[in-house]
């Protein structure tokens, strides 16, 4: 696969595309990827180009653009966003993080707190704890909270 590929009308090959340009861990397709995570029609196409952020070509240069991408209209972008943060560990991303928890999709609410986790910044503990002793909350979404929660306090959970 090359760039060219990345150019075609259809989004399930531009999707596989991405994929298989990612696995050649060449930073340079980074702002491509950028730009596509951002701007293409395509919500497959989007999710792609935001997880591929969460492999080889986690880079802080992406946390801007997927910080964005956390407002995205899909939830499964925004969800692969939140991942892809997680896994680059930059503190700016803690404040969207934690607003992504209050997200209407209880995907982006779950998809965001590990990453909250993986970045260890204590801060995301009120936000987390809110959604543990929320009634209404979906249950996988509390656990993962509360698996956060006891990752950032380590022996004071």
């Amino acid at each position: 696969m090359s760039l060219d590929d990345l150019k075609t009308k259809d989004p399930y090959q531009r999707r596989e595309a991405i994929k298989a340009l990612e696995k050649s861990a060449d930073k340079s397709i980074i702002p491509v990827f950028i730009d596509m995570m951002l701007t293409d029609s395509s919500a497959y196409v989007r999710r792609a180009a935001a997880a591929a952020f969460q492999g080889r070509l986690a880079d802080k240069g992406a946390v801007p653009a997927l910080i964005k991408a956390l407002n995205d209209q899909n939830q499964y972008v925004r969800g692969a966003a939140a991942a892809a943060l997680g896994k680059i560990k930059d503190t700016r991303a803690v404040k969207p993080l934690c607003k992504a928890l209050t997200d209407p999709h209880a995907h982006v609410r779950w998809a965001a707190t590990s990453p909250l986790a993986q970045i260890q910044d204590k801060a995301a503990i009120p936000s987390l704890k809110r959604l543990v002793e929320d009634p209404n909350e979906l249950q996988y979404v509390k656990s993962a909270a509360a698996i956060a929660i006891s990752q950032l306090e380590g022996e004071n959970a």
